[in-house]
Formats: C-alpha cells, structure tokens, sequence
C-alpha cells in the first residue's frame, strides 16, 4: 500500500462547479456547509485519468520505452477489472487533521454568532465573481451577461491519496501523471484553471521519482 500526499496549487483563478445557481450567481462552486471550497476527489481522479493517457501517449510518440496501457487499465478500470485501487479523496484547503479542527472552531462561531459569521463569508474570502458576455457585431449581445463564481489563484488544496496492489510500474505512471496535471475547471482553454500538483510517495518526492523514471528510459 503507497500513501501518496498530494498538494494543488491554483495558479489562475478556476471554476470548479457544484451545477448550482441563485439569484445573485449563475454558476456556483462546490464547497463544505461552512463555506470552505474544497477539490473533489472524483474530479481530480478524472483528471489523473486524462493526464495519464497523456504520458502514455508522449512515451509512445517519443519512441522510449513506454509505459504501456496494462498500468493505465489497472489503476483506472475503464475497460477492465484488477486488484489494483486507487483511492483519491476530496482536498481540502488545509491538510486534514487541521481542517477538521478549523470546521470545528468555524462551527461554533456560525452558531454562537450566526448574525457575524456566515458560510457565505467565508466563501467570499477565497472567492471572486467574473462577469463574461457574447458579443454580436463587436456588440455585447441582449441577455447575454453571465456571472461565475471562482477561486483565486494561491489558494491551496491538500489531500492523501492511497493506492493498493500497486507495482513499480504503475507507481511511476501515476508520479508521471500528477506532475503532468496542469489544468483543471471550467473554461481551461481561456486562462482558466491552471494548477500545479505536488506530491509524495510514502516520502520520496514525485520530481524526484520523476526523473529517476525518465533516466531509465532516456
């Protein structure tokens, strides 16, 4: 079993939508009852999907010793079964045993003062809107104007990521994998949503297992 510390930085600001809306907002973000944004899991275990079936593909295309696609099927089980699981859970904005004690405090504070502290305070504080409209003819089009709510660039997320029945192989897939995950959210293709990934296996750093993978087969 390899414990595997994962840490997201945002980048730019990103959309991570919980397909909610309201008056004031047309597109909301997921978040915890508090107010806390928070990654989810099987969000980010989608994009490690993506991700892997891209270095698949740069092996391939660079003609090195590949990782081929049985690692790739192993971890993920899109078309196939095996032993191997990969359990992702959601990231939160601190790591865990400090982000409980933080809901903990924030708890007591929203019930004490429910007047003072809201969840919708504190989602503010780690948020902005941005406003986008279609144009026609250089002309902003009639009903046209929406609004987004995003996270801003800095914030970090932090979660612990375990994987079972693993070999080498698909340990470094996976290493390969968090370091080439860029992108995430909504509206990546227009500035949005870059992110970088950080992570430990069982305390060895993914640069470092990184280029000890890519040595091998340079």
């Amino acid at each position: 079993m390899a414990k595997i510390d994962v840490t997201i930085k945002i980048l730019s600001p990103i959309h991570l939508g919980s397909g909610q809306a309201d008056v004031n907002v047309d597109a909301e973000i997921v978040r915890d009852e508090f107010g806390f944004p928070y990654f989810p899991g099987k969000r980010f275990k989608g994009l490690l999907y993506e991700s892997a079936v891209e270095v698949v593909e740069m092996f391939e295309l660079s003609g090195l010793a590949a990782e081929k696609s049985s690692p790739l099927e192993k971890i993920f089980h899109r078309h196939s079964e095996s032993d191997v699981q990969l359990v992702v859970p959601n990231f939160f904005i601190r790591p865990r045993a400090e982000y409980e004690r933080l809901c903990a405090e924030w708890k007591y504070l929203q019930w004490k003062y429910p007047e003072i502290f809201t969840a919708f305070d504190v989602l503010n504080e780690f948020t902005s809107l941005r406003y986008q409209t279609r144009l026609e003819d250089g002309i902003a089009a009639d009903g046209s104007l929406h609004n987004l709510r995003v996270l801003d660039a800095g914030l970090e997320f932090f979660g612990e990521v375990t994987l079972l029945n693993a070999d080498e192989e698909i340990v470094n897939l996976l290493a390969l994998a968090i370091k080439n995950l860029t992108a995430a959210g909504t509206k990546r293709n227009r500035g949005f949503g870059k992110i970088q990934c950080a992570a430990t296996f069982d305390g060895l750093p993914a640069d470092e297992l990184a280029r000890k993978i890519l040595a091998k087969v340079a």
